[in-house]
């Protein structure tokens, strides 16, 4: 009778089985395939089957949210979801008792009277998945928001195949389209949660390479690059994807060099001109708040004394370069002097708030949210009051 494998064996194999998975995820990552159904997870369709055409089935009140299509600039279609604010809704209904529907009169009024939130939401499902129809709902009511809510190509409803420039074309289609219906550009709020902030800040940046000006640019557990994101992503919070390759010597270089989506909203960020609010969790375990630090701290550089050197050469600087070393420390003393000065910090319930304001342009703010996770920061009723704070026009 043949012996039971041992301890040691089901170990090895489980290991050679995670070490295969593993192999298989890197392989994928490395593949332009794999690339795209690895960062916009677009075929992964929650609600299953839904009827977006029904918005209250999602917990929305009936009548409130208008299901309709946008075209693209490529001439594809977009599956939106429009909801009213609350306090337009709520007036509306008592003035037409019974079934109401909101009409195209309706849709104009409301986007002259209130702030206009646009949202990109993060990878994966679709406009109708319940953390983010709980956005709607609270914005739409907390900060008496109208908020358009599209889904990008290849998502849900929505015609195409996702790519970074095809997101692109997308919201500057959603802006448009909210343009055309009557809008007002400094009424209208850029919102951006996970990958979302890549597409606000390119519209963001877009929009102000044309001399338009929205009333701001809020990102939410935001990225610095994609291939900075892929090397400190941790899969459901816990998991590293790529961290182990930190280990292997230009590793990530390599890597950059093959993404064929790059999303460095840390390249365009700080010649963004509108009012930019930072948001991020300290316990997003997905991504890191170490990218909202730096995307706040690459906004600022430009207004701190600069070092004579490349950062190149001042990695290079040797322990017995003496002068050179002095002079970096100096720098580096009055650096910290007028970041104290120009950084304004408040210590708020929900967490850290860091603002400065920018010459020629618009302020900035960083909000260090005691908690909220990657997805559920948005929801947080202290970062909707927040945002109203920030953003009165």
């Amino acid at each position: 009778m043949a012996s039971s494998p041992s301890l040691f064996s089901k170990i090895r194999r489980g290991f050679t089985l995670f070490g295969g998975i593993y192999a298989l995820l890197v392989l994928l990552i490395a593949l332009p395939f794999g690339q795209k159904h690895a960062l916009y997870a677009h075929k992964v369709k929650w609600p299953i089957s839904a009827r977006f055409d029904t918005p209250e089935r999602y917990g929305l009140a009936p009548g409130k949210v208008i299901n309709t299509q946008i075209t693209t600039s490529d001439n594809l279609t977009l599956g939106a979801w429009f909801t009213f604010s609350d306090l337009y809704f709520q007036e509306a209904s008592l003035s037409r008792p019974g079934n109401i529907t909101m009409t195209e009169v309706d849709l104009a009024a409301a986007l002259k009277d209130h702030i206009t939130i646009l949202f990109f939401h993060g990878n994966a499902a679709s406009r109708a998945a319940p953390h983010r129809v709980r956005f709607y709902s609270q914005w739409s009511s907390r900060f008496d928001a109208n908020i358009l809510a599209i889904d990008y190509r290849g998502f849900a409803d929505s015609q195409g195949s996702p790519s970074e420039h095809g997101l692109e074309l997308d919201a500057q289609a959603a802006w448009d389209w909210l343009i055309a219906k009557g809008a007002n550009p400094n009424q209208i709020l850029l919102f951006g949660q996970s990958l979302g902030t890549g597409v606000v800040a390119k519209l963001a940046y877009a929009l102000g390479q044309q001399g338009v000006h929205p009333l701001g640019a809020v990102l939410a557990g935001a990225f610095t690059d994609l291939a900075t994101l892929l090397e400190t992503y941790n899969i459901s919070g816990w998991i590293p994807l790529l961290q182990p390759f930190q280990l292997i010597p230009f590793f990530f270089k390599a890597l950059d060099s093959i993404l064929m989506h790059k999303f460095s909203t840390i390249s365009i960020l700080p010649d963004v001109s509108c009012p930019i609010l930072l948001i991020h969790a300290e316990d997003d375990f997905d991504v890191q708040i170490a990218h909202s630090e730096r995307l706040f701290d690459a906004i600022l550089e430009p207004y701190l004394e600069q070092y004579p050197f490349t950062k190149e050469d001042l990695s290079k600087v040797r322990i017995d370069e003496a002068d050179k070393r002095l002079v970096i420390q100096e720098i580096s003393q009055r650096r910290r002097q007028q970041r104290e000065t120009k950084v304004r910090e408040q210590y708020l319930p929900i967490g850290k708030l860091l603002s400065f304001e920018r010459q020629g342009k618009a302020g900035v703010h960083f909000l260090r949210s005691t908690w909220g996770g990657h997805s559920q920061v948005i929801n947080l009723e202290g970062i909707s009051d927040l945002t109203r704070t920030v953003f009165d026009p």
